[in-house]
This record gives structure tokens, sequence and C-alpha cells, in this order.
């Protein structure tokens, strides 16, 4: 019986000293060091390092992007959507002789009436109403010739004077003006300036308004007729006017009475009217 026992007892060690052996044989394969003496695990997670997780960081953000001149030479505009751009470098205004009367007029203020004859297009920039009524202006060129401004008032004017703009409103009225400098003093109808009054809104009134003049040197390439800016006040038709940004210190005391502010759209280059959700020039109601 003791026999028996100590074979059992040399058996279970035997067995166990196998089993130890086996142990060490697994974990000993299981773990070989690396060259750097660290085991290697049975996973591995990606490691991202500090620059590239400045770089994943930078892929989300929002590209900046940098206006440049476009091929063709013109200068690159960048504007908010409904305000006046930023243009400093304007096309500058052209001209020529109009039945004898020169860009400069007769007398008056030439600087002042070579913008109002001027007689180029431009890119015409779409604007809100707004960005042109609520311009403001220094007093101190109020009735003044531009020959007599300031550089600090003329640089102030020019940052929007002579922008091409299209801006759309309506016609509260218009009439033919009487003999001015601009056109030589002349009174036929093919030789005044009209003057008519542009409104945000349709049912408002001139003291809302900006002046907006057809001349007849813009005239000249177009059909329209004082009738027709009659009959589109009279329907409150929407319309949309391209021309010139231009700023006139001759009528001060008329804002609030016949007018809202002394910046204009002058000279108005084009006319469109809307009719069932499209633009249409007013040429096209011609006879």
């Amino acid at each position: 019986m003791s026999q028996i026992k100590s074979s059992s007892r040399k058996f279970i060690t035997v067995i166990s000293d196998i089993l130890i052996i086996l142990v060490v044989l697994y974990f000993g394969t299981a773990c070989v060091p690396n060259d750097s003496g660290t085991p290697e695990p049975d996973t591995v997670t990606p490691v991202v390092t500090v620059s590239q997780t400045a770089t994943l960081q930078a892929s989300t953000d929002t590209p900046t992007v940098t206006s440049t001149a476009s091929p063709t030479g013109t200068p690159a505009i960048t504007s908010t959507p409904g305000g006046l751009p930023d243009m400093p470098d304007k096309p500058k205004p052209q001209s020529s002789t109009f039945q004898g009367c020169p860009p400069q007029g007769d007398g008056g203020d030439p600087i002042l009436n070579t913008l109002k004859n001027r007689i180029d297009e431009g890119n015409y920039v779409p604007v809100s109403f707004d960005a042109i009524f609520n311009l403001t202006w220094p007093k101190t060129v109020e009735r003044r010739e531009r020959a007599k401004w300031s550089a600090e008032d003329t640089a102030t004017i020019a940052k929007s004077e002579g922008i091409p703009v299209i801006v759309e409103g309506y016609i509260y009225g218009a009439k033919e003006s009487g003999a001015e400098s601009a056109n030589c003093h002349a009174t036929s109808s093919d030789m005044v300036d009209w003057h008519v009054w542009f409104t945000k809104n349709p049912g408002e009134d001139r003291t809302h308004s900006i002046v907006i003049e057809p001349t007849p040197r813009s005239r000249a390439n177009h059909k329209w007729t004082i009738k027709m800016m009659e009959d589109l006040a009279k329907n409150q038709t929407p319309v949309r006017i391209s021309g010139w940004v231009f700023f006139d210190p001759e009528h001060p005391d008329q804002v609030g009475k016949t007018r809202g502010t002394i910046w204009e759209i002058h000279p108005v280059m084009q006319i469109e009217f809307q009719q069932n959700g499209q633009w249409l020039p007013l040429d096209s109601l011609a006879q």
C-alpha cells in the first residue's frame, strides 16, 4: 500500500514538472523581446505624433480664400453681399463732345460736369438700395467746387464715387430738368437731364428716394421716354437700375424734402423692369 502511494506521488511530481516546462516554453515564445528589449504587444495601436495631430486638425478648418487679379488684369473686387465693393482702382470716366457740348460743359464745376457726362459702361455690381442711400459725406464739401475740396474730403468721396452698380427698387416719379452747365445750358428735351426719384419700396415718397439721372448722352443709346417712367411709377413696377455712383454737392438743402441723400446714380446707363419674374430692358416697351 505504501509503495502505491509513493508511486502516485512520483507520478504527480513528474506531471507537475512537465506542466511547468510547458508553461515556460509557451510564455517564452509569446513574449520574445524586440530590438529595443520591449515585448511586442498582441494588438498594435497606431501612434499619432504631435505633427500628425496638427495636420488632422487643420484639415477640418475652413480654407482661407485669397482674392487675386483676373487674367485680364482687371482688379479683383471684394465685397460684402449687398454692400458697395472695395474698389480702389475705378474705371476712368470716358466722354466726348455731344451736340457741340464738351464733357466739361460750359461753366460751373468742370470736374463735376465731366463725371455727369460719362458715357462708358461698367461691370455693374449688384448692391442694395441702402448701400447708397446710407452713405455719408463731409459737410465741408457741400456747395463747393471740387477743385477746392481738401485732399481728405476728396479721398472720402472717391472711396464710393465711380463704382458701377446695379440696384433694384421702384420709380416714384420723373421730370425733365432745366438748363445747366453740364449740358451747356441747352433747354431742348434731348439736351436736358431727367430727374428720376428712385425708392427702395413701393409707395414711398421722395424724402426716401435716391435721385437717378438718365443724361442726354446716356439716353442717346436708348428709346426711353418720360411717359415710360410715369407708367413705371403708376404701376409700381419693380425696376433695376445700372449706372455710376455719383456725389452731387449742390443740393444738400433738399435732403429730407425732395430727396433722401445727395448721393445719386448718375448717369443711368440701363433701366430694366420686372415682368413675370424676368428682367427686361425698358427699351423693349418702345413702340
